[in-house]
This record gives structure tokens, C-alpha cells and sequence, in this order.
């Protein structure tokens, strides 16, 4: 069946690559990548209505319908139970207007005489959400944002004087729904999926059913540069400014243009940096993000522009929100006012007041919950520092280009072993489980040959939260999960290095500055090293020594070391066990 819709709305959709009009839903149908159906638990009001969901799911996909038609039947019976009329001689003219812009559909007989639960926020995103496979959820960004979430960035909004209200990516409306405005035409909404769209609609026409009102909601992408966009109605909302802006924009998807110039290409940052530039003067906006927008170098230039130009009102984290994605989410509250010296640090154990001044002295403008006494050991740490490790030699391990064929799990002839990221503990190497046979022009990537056969060389787990440091000292070869440092810093020698970096001093300055999964050798360049004397040197040296032959005692007397050689008191050394920066052999 073709659809109908204008032609400059298909021209927009054309050039937005909106393409999923037609798709149809069947028992098989988009199985590429996973193809499990998984329902969007945290999505429920009431996960008592589990079970009736699926069933509505199971009767949709037995009808092999198009998702449009699916789920317009579901608006249908959802205006039927809220007693919206869609007779005609009895609907108010903004149902008769939605009705005729949604003409293309045909409604599914079956689907019209299904029973709906009555107490969900938002039942048409929920069973949207659940047609789809996990694999095609993921790729169409459908994880919206459970009503209760919504409700809580909303909750300090002011309405009162008709303030302006906009989400920029809407999907069916959470956000939308859930602000305590006192009538719908101050709500704002686009997005890029035209079904997500009707049901955005339907959804508001159901809320504010006491008001005979067109939905303000666009079917556009809010990336898009003007000149791609020629329907009058989204050049009115482009030029807009508003006073509220709440969205949970895409996660781990890249922008489709150039639009951002501090966004580091993802999605998610992209749409921060447009919407700060659609904020009204005082105007707050709310971001849901994920939790690498806090401490990933790409988005620095980002964070800094918050800091210089907005104030940060609150910054809040969240355990995992969404069903089948295990990234911790943080809602990001800014305001386009004078920025305050102290930002609210939100966790699960408590509300904690950071100095904005504290993200500008980190590298890279981490956000970072630091309180005052990290900050504290912090600043006696780089008042020793003298030398750094940037004037070191740094490797990656070796890259195969395929690991299931030229890594070996048992010896053969001319190969030898090589270590990967898994069998690095701190100061210590597990025996390898994998050999190779070194044949460098084989190889998609790899480093020097001197480097891996260097007589002394530190290596390290590139993924990880914590630091973890080995000594190589028989010119053993890596895998790229483990990265090579061949230090090169006055006064300390590479068995003395070998103490700093598995100390709980520097893993406790390194999570404190950075808070990365990632080992990044831009962060380890930055940690700052103090001058020793040769008899310091020597000492560290000999209890590195001490601990590569196996006596465990003499890590605890290492720590103590580092923390002589800062100074640090007894409180401050308490702070820093407290948190569990500890070294170990395991």
C-alpha cells in the first residue's frame, strides 16, 4: 500500500532518510543482528501487565501488518477507551485533523477489539518499544525514558508563565507527558521517526483531552541544517528559543552531518551542543546521558563550554534504566545563567557539593564527584611533581587483524608465547595461554621489535578502572590488549616506577582525575612525578624486587613509601583506603 503524505514532507523525509513507512511486522521479520524480543521492563508502570502485552505483541505480529497500521489500530482503541469519539459528526476537530493526517493507515480488524491495560504512563511507546527485536531497538535508538524519570527532571520546572517547553527527540512523548504545564500548547516536540511521531500525538490528545488543540509535534531531525527543511511549520520551530529542554537524546550512535563542533561526533553530544543553542535566556535545560559524557576526552571541549557559559545546576546518576543496556545513565541539569561556585553531585548514598572550579583544574574538564579533601590530596601530589611520563617510550601490543586464526592455544613449530591484557596483575605476569608465530608482515598492527624485545619494560591493562602494572624483563610479546610503557623519567628507575603506578596514591589520582575504562597514555602522561634521591630510588627499587619474587609483605611497606615520599597525613591516607584503591597480586 503506498503512503500518502505531502509532498514536502517527503521531500524532508527523503532527504532525513526516513525510511520505515513501510516495514512490516511478522514473526520472522528483522532478525538481523539480535533477534530477541525483549520487553521493555522499565519502561512498565506496572509489570503486572507483562503478560498482556505480550499477547497484544503476538496478536500484531500474527496479523503481518505494517508497524504503521499496528499500532494506529492501537491508537484507535486507545482513543476508544479514553471516549475521544473518532465518529464522524461526533470527534472535536483536533482528532478529525489527527485522523486525516494519519489517512494512510488502515486500521487491522483484529486489533481493534483487543483489551488495553489502563494504568501505563505511556501504553503506545511501551508496545512500540516491543514489536521491535533488540537488534532493529538498537539501531532505531527505541529505548524511551520510563514516565517515573521523566517526572523527576521535570519536577523543578517552572510553568507558570506560559514558558515554552521542548524535546527534541520525543520518540512517544515521555518527557512531553510528564511536564506540569498548564496547557499542552506550551509542549514542543521532534523526532525523526514518523510513527514515534503519530503516537507522540495520540499520546497528548489523550492527556489534555480537555482541549480542542493540534499537537506540536515534528517529524524532522533536530540535527538537520536548515536548508534541508522546507516545511513552513518546522522553520517556525527552528527559530524558536525556549525556556525548558528535556530529552533523552540517541546513545552510541554517530550524527549523520557535521552539525556539532564540540559534540566529539556522537549523537548524544551533538544534540547538547544544538539545544544549549536553542535555550532561552534562564531558560534549564535536562539531558539523560550516558555516563562517558562525565569523563571521555572527546567530549572535553564540550564540558568546558558548560562550564565557561552555563551554570551547571545539578548533576545526577542513575543505576542502568533501560532493559538490555547495562551503561549507567546521568541526567545533566544546566541553565543558561550566571554559573554558582558549587555544583549538587547526586549518587545513590547521598547529595554531594562540588566546586565548579574543580572540573576546569582537571584534565580534560572531568566531571567527577570530588570533594574537597581528594582535591586536598590532589594538590599535594602535584606540588611534589617535578617530572611526568611524556618524554617515555609507548607501544601498543600487537594487532592480528584475526585473533581466532593466528592466536595458538597450544605451541607449534617457530611459535613462542604472548601475553594478553588478561593475564596482567599488578607488578606481576600469570603464564601466557596463547602463542603466535612472530611473523610482523603478517600482522595488522605492531610496534617496533626493539620495544617488545627491550631488556626491561612495563606493560599494562588498556581496559580497565584501576591501574594495573607488570614487569617484563624477558622480551616477551603482547596482544593490544595490553599496552607497553618504557618510562623515562629523571631520578626513577623502571622497578621504582613499577611502585607508583601500582600504588593506591596514584590509582586513587588517576580515578579522581579521569574515572575512564580505558588506560589512555594522554592520562598517564599527566600524573606528576617527584624528584628522588638515589637512596629513595634504590629503596623503591629493592622492595619492587622484593615483591617480584613473590614476598606480599613488602607491598604494604611500598605503599607506606609513596605515601612518605608526599608527605601525606594519616587522614588523608585513610581517605584514600576508604575508597579501595588497594594494589594486589590477584
Amino acid at each position: 500500500m503506498e503512503v500518502l503524505i505531502c509532498q514536502a514532507t517527503k521531500r524532508n523525509w527523503d532527504r532525513l532518510r526516513i525510511s520505515n513507512v513501510d516495514t512490516r511486522l511478522t514473526t520472522r521479520a528483522n532478525k538481523t543482528n539480535s533477534s530477541k524480543r525483549v520487553l521493555p521492563l522499565s519502561y512498565f508502570s506496572d509489570t503486572r501487565n507483562a503478560p498482556s502485552i505480550e499477547q497484544l505483541v503476538d496478536k500484531a505480529l500474527a496479523c503481518d501488518c505494517r508497524i504503521w497500521d499496528a499500532m494506529y489500530s492501537f491508537v484507535l482503541q486507545c482513543f476508544h477507551a479514553h471516549e475521544i469519539a473518532t465518529e464522524p459528526g461526533q470527534m472535536r476537530a483536533n482528532v478529525q485533523v489527527f485522523l486525516s493526517e494519519y489517512s494512510h493507515c488502515t486500521p487491522v480488524d483484529e486489533l481493534l477489539s483487543v483489551d488495553l491495560p489502563q494504568n501505563e504512563d505511556d501504553l503506545l511507546g511501551l508496545i512500540y518499544q516491543s514489536l521491535y527485536v533488540e537488534g532493529d531497538r538498537n539501531k532505531q535508538g527505541l529505548y524511551y525514558t520510563p514516565a517515573v524519570v521523566a517526572r523527576q527532571l521535570n519536577e523543578e520546572l517552572d510553568f507558570e508563565e506560559g514558558q515554552l517547553f521542548l524535546d527534541p527527540c520525543c520518540g512517544s512523548g515521555s518527557f512531553l507527558l510528564n511536564a506540569p504545564v498548564a496547557h499542552p500548547l506550551q509542549l514542543y516536540g521532534i523526532d525523526c521517526d514518523p510513527i514515534a511521531v503519530m503516537l507522540c500525538k495520540a499520546n497528548l490528545i489523550i492527556r489534555f483531552k480537555e482541549y480542542d488543540f493540534e499537537p506540536q509535534v515534528y517529524c524532522f531531525d533536530f540535527l538537520a541544517e536548515p536548508s534541508l527543511l522546507d516545511l513552513p511549520e518546522i522553520a517556525k520551530i527552528k527559530s524558536k528559543k525556549f525556556d525548558c529542554i528535556s530529552t533523552n537524546p540517541p546513545w552510541g550512535a554517530l550524527a549523520r552531518n557535521a552539525f556539532s563542533k564540540q559534540g566529539g561526533g556522537e549523537a548524544f553530544a551533538c544534540f547538547l551542543d544544538k539545544a544549549l543553542d536553542s535555550l532561552a535566556d534562564n531558560g534549564v535545560l535536562n539531558f539523560l546521558l550516558p555516563e562517558s559524557f562525565l569523563n571521555v576526552k572527546a567530549h572535553g571541549q564540550l564540558r568546558l563550554r558548560l562550564l565557561q557559559r552555563y551554570s551547571i545546576e545539578k548533576i545526577r546518576l542513575f543505576p542502568s534504566l533501560f532493559t538490555g543496556v547495562t551503561t549507567k545513565a546521568v541526567a545533566l541539569t544546566v541553565a543558561k545563567r550566571k554559573a554558582d561556585l558549587l555544583i549538587p553531585f547526586v549518587s545513590g548514598d547521598g547529595t554531594y557539593m562540588v566546586e565548579a572550579l574543580s572540573f576546569q583544574q582537571t584534565v580534560n574538564c572531568i566531571f567527577l564527584r570530588t570533594a574537597s579533601k581528594d582535591k586536598e590530596i590532589l594538590d599535594t601530589l602535584y606540588e611534589k611533581g617535578q617530572f611526568d611520563l611524556s618524554q617515555s617510550t609507548w607501544a601498543l601490543g600487537i594487532v592480528t587483524g584475526n585473533n581466532a586464526e593466528k592466536l595458538l592455544n597450544v605451541p607449534s613449530e617457530n611459535s613462542e608465547p604472548i601475553y594478553t591484557g588478561k593475564e596482567i596483575r599488578a607488578y606481576q605476569l600469570l603464564p601466557p595461554k596463547k602463542h603466535i608465530v612472530y611473523d610482523r608482515s603478517h600482522f595488522q598492527q605492531v610496534a617496533k621489535d626493539e620495544i617488545y624485545r627491550a631488556k626491561e619494560k612495563l606493560v599494562y591493562k588498556f581496559i580497565s578502572n584501576n591501574l594495573v602494572f607488570a614487569y617484563d624483563n624477558s622480551g616477551s610479546l603482547f596482544l593490544n590488549s595490553a599496552n607497553i610503557l618504557i618510562p623515562a623519567v629523571p631520578t626513577i628507575s623502571i622497578q621504582s616506577m613499577l611502585i607508583f603506578l601500582n600504588s593506591e596514591l596514584f590509582r586513587f589520582a588517576y580515578a579522581k582525575q579521569f574515572g575512564e575504562i580505558k588506560v589512555l597514555k594522554g592520562n598517564l602522561c599527566a600524573l606528576p612525578f617527584p624528584a628522588l634521591t638515589l637512596q629513595e630510588d634504590e629503596e623503591l627499587k629493592a622492595l619492587a624486587e622484593k615483591v617480584l619474587e613473590g614476598d606480599k609483605s613488602a607491598i604494604e611497606t611500598a605503599q607506606k613509601t609513596i605515601y612518605g615520599l608526599y608527605k601525606l597525613s594519616d587522614s588523608q591516607i585513610q581517605h584514600i583506603r576508604e575508597g579501595q584503591y588497594h594494589g594486589s597480586l590477584t
